[in-house]
């Protein structure tokens, strides 16, 4: 095989529709099935693939009607192609990776989209003499492929083909100091053999369009309406037939896997589609249990009350969801926060409960462990076990600043004492210290540990508080107590769906095996999804983790690699953070993003831009800046004012205070994300990090990102500094990625460059603009 041709409509096509970006999608990797040589002609969406003696030729449809003065500019411009010579440009060197394969031909048919249209080229494309070079990967990857835009063969001026573009070399070299002799004999060639079949190769798409005519079409599954109108940005309106026809290969396993006793693990990135899987597997399951006029309970999980009601009110857009929502069907679904049902389950009152919202309920955890501390200080106990400390644990309570610590100690009370051990010292002595946790290793040290977790919990007993474990703890007791083993076959479940897994820690984990109706059922009909790299500060070894030891063996994987929420760039640039951590913390930090790709088009990309740090010489500056980033913002994309989140690192403009100065200064009027209240749409929105999980926006600007506060610098030791930084790394990726086209990083020179944007400044996926240079 010598050659690959596409012409113009051909590739306007293939750049232009999702289901070409990813190899999980069956168009996408039966496009590099076809690169490779593998198959045999055939029409492809609106792509006739011709396999003839020496190459294959990719020929878009014409359009059934054109006006006439798309007619006069189709003859001035003539016939239009790109070929690819195989014989030089070693594009198969990619084929035993699929992925990577299509990336170099997207990233490349674009270079020529934009060459033929005259639209400006991105960072990743370079122009030299008359040859254009595309790097498809990230700079710091030397691959690249060249192509020759000024190509002189007469035969092919002379029918009508003007304007070919060749690739002619592929590789990592550096290229050479002289001007480089493209031959064309493989362009002219392809070229000639493209002239004499492109009219009959029309033919085809006729003859595949009167036979999709005699085919019977199935009848819409179900159906939905909204006066909204629908776009790519509205998947949740749209029926689930056409929601369906959009998923990838692997999104498609999920929503129908048959096996309904087996657990289902769904692996991916931020703005992977886990969430919208899980929400039509429910929605199938549902459906077809009510034809077949079977019984059928599902539970629907999530740790906040703001992802519990974003997915009710998803799932209510489908039709019948009335029925199904209703807890008197035969066939049921029951959203709720783990939380809410522990509370239920153990009869205790909610206002016994330090917060309802479990990450509220946790952030005030962490005040109270502050304020044990404290007292802990002042009565000298801890001086007093201070020479007794291990040298790592003494560290750690050497540092002037507490927060770290009492972020320590939190994690401890709830993960080691409360969920490994029946909180007594006798168990916690027992028990290791896990990895980039509190470093608890002598007796001393526990024995310091769970006098402050002593008093903590005697804290919560004389305020009549419960914290999220005791809820959960009291509900497991509940669980294995025989009114529970008599009700379970009424009141279990036949399914369980578990969102953001990650969220949960292991006392909360534990709680799913005893949810289902079968009391003996060892193996839980459960479906969750889980992207370790959200798990907001969680200091635990992945390898260790409950999930992986309690649904490890038999459990169903997916691993969704098809990004969907981010652009390319700020794809790349999430997935340079959790590279950064990878290299930091080894195993222990799981990097969701090897192998992504992205299902952004081209027209879609053209609003995209890389992400880009820009650091001022103080506050005020910064502060200053945002209302000229929002405004120019909402100029470039066209988007709605709370299609714009604004993320704050300092604490101190998430408060009514910081508001206020933050509309003063910027001259903007924002509203503090708060899952109580509806927000006025006409603000943007303003949230701390700790908020946004689950939320996704046109543009994100992240403000106070540097060294004193991303991450915290202050009185850290060398013990908590590794701890706050591993905290840091999850904020900033979980921020960051709820970004789609727009990613803007805010920070203050005096405080220095975030260490924690090293790698991605390095790796070029960061730009970085200081004092507006």
């Amino acid at each position: 095989m010598k050659y690959l041709l596409f012409d113009q409509r051909a590739v306007a096509h293939l750049v232009s529709t999702n289901s070409f970006q990813s190899i999980e999608y069956s168009q996408g990797y039966r496009l590099v099935q076809h690169i490779c040589g593998k198959l045999q002609s055939e029409v492809l969406g609106n792509v006739v693939i011709e396999y003839c003696d020496e190459g294959i030729l990719f020929v878009g449809k014409k359009k059934d009607i054109i006006s006439p003065e798309e007619v006069r500019r189709q003859a001035e411009n003539g016939l239009r192609i790109f070929c690819i010579d195989l014989t030089c440009c070693e594009i198969l060197v990619e084929k035993d990776n699929p992925a990577d394969l299509l990336t170099v031909l997207q990233k490349s048919l674009r270079t020529v989209s934009k060459i033929w249209n005259r639209q400006p080229f991105t960072q990743s494309e370079r122009v030299h003499g008359t040859k254009s070079i595309v790097f498809p990967f990230v700079m710091s990857d030397r691959r690249r492929m060249v192509i020759e835009r000024s190509n002189n063969v007469p035969r092919l001026e002379k029918r009508s083909i003007k304007f070919p573009l060749l690739a002619y070399k592929y590789n990592a070299e550096d290229p050479p100091h002289g001007e480089e002799i493209v031959n064309t004999d493989v362009l002219r060639d392809a070229g000639e053999e493209y002239y004499s079949k492109h009219i009959e190769l029309q033919r085809k798409f006729t003859a595949v369009q009167q036979n999709d005519d005699t085919v019977e079409r199935p009848a819409v599954y179900d159906q939905v309406t909204t006066t909204s109108p629908v776009g790519r940005d509205e998947f949740i309106y749209l029926n689930y037939n056409t929601q369906f026809s959009k998923l990838t290969d692997a999104q498609r396993y999920v929503v129908e896997y048959d096996n309904l006793s087996a657990p289902l693990r769904i692996d991916g990135a931020a703005g992977t589609g886990k969430t919208a899987s899980l929400i039509m597997r429910a929605y199938r399951l549902l459906t077809l249990h009510k034809k077949e006029g079977k019984e059928f309970r599902v539970v629907f999980f999530t740790h906040s009350e703001s992802t519990n009601r974003r997915n009710r009110e998803t799932f209510e857009l489908y039709e019948d969801s009335g029925y199904f929502l209703n807890p008197e069907s035969l066939q049921t679904i029951q959203f709720s926060t783990l939380l809410d049902y522990c509370t239920e389950i153990a009869k205790i009152p909610t206002d016994m409960l330090i917060e309802r919202d479990a990450s509220d309920a946790k952030t005030y955890q962490l005040l109270m462990i502050q304020e044990v501390v404290e007292r802990a200080k002042e009565s000298n106990r801890i001086r007093t076990y201070r020479a007794l400390l291990s040298e790592r644990l003494r560290g750690v309570f050497d540092a002037e600043e507490t927060s770290t610590l009492c972020a320590m100690l939190q994690h401890e009370f709830s993960i080691q004492i409360k969920g490994r051990t029946n909180c007594t010292i006798d168990s916690y002595y027992d028990i290791p210290s896990i990895a980039n946790g509190l470093p608890c290793h002598g007796k001393k040290d526990k024995e310091l540990i769970f006098s402050l977790f002593s008093d903590y919990q005697n804290d919560l007993d004389s305020n009549g508080y419960f914290d999220v474990d005791d809820v959960v703890i009291e509900a497991l007791s509940r669980f294995d107590a025989p009114v529970w083993r008599r009700e379970r076959a009424r009141r279990g479940y036949d399914y369980i769906f578990v969102d953001e897994m990650h969220l949960f820690n292991v006392n909360e984990q534990s709680v799913f095996h005893y949810l289902t109706r079968d009391m003996t059922q060892k193996e839980v009909p459960i479906c969750f999804a889980l992207d370790y790299s959200q798990a907001i500060g969680d200091r635990g070894d992945v390898n260790a983790d409950y999930i992986e030891k309690a649904f490890g063996a038999s459990i169903a994987k997916r691993k969704y690699r098809t990004v969907f929420r981010n652009s390319p760039q700020i794809a790349d640039f999430c997935a340079s953070i959790a590279a950064s951590g990878t290299l930091m913390f080894q195993e222990n930090f799981s990097n969701p993003y090897s192998a992504i790709q992205s299902n952004f088009t081209e027209a879609e990309e053209r609003k995209c831009s890389v992400p880009t740090l820009y650091m001022y010489a103080n506050d005020e500056d910064m502060l200053k800046s945002l209302g000229e980033h929002i405004s120019e913002t909402m100029r470039s994309l066209q988007c709605r004012s709370n299609e714009i989140a604004v993320i704050s690192f300092d604490t101190r403009y998430t408060t009514e205070e910081g508001i206020t100065t933050l509309e003063r200064v910027t001259g903007k009027t924002f509203s503090l994300l708060d899952y109580g209240k509806s927000a006025d749409t006409r603000n943007y929105v303003l949230a701390s990090p700790y908020d946004i999980n689950g939320l996704e926006f046109q543009a994100v600007i992240l403000i106070g990102v540097d060294e004193g506060r991303v991450p915290q610098t202050v009185g850290v030791s060398d013990i908590s500094k590794h701890f706050i930084k591993y905290s840091a790394y999850n904020l900033l990726y979980l921020a960051s990625s709820r970004a789609k086209y727009k990613l803007i990083l805010l920070g203050n020179s005096l405080n220095g460059m975030s260490s924690c944007l090293e790698y991605s400044k390095e790796a070029n996926r960061l730009s970085v603009e200081i004092d507006g240079k």
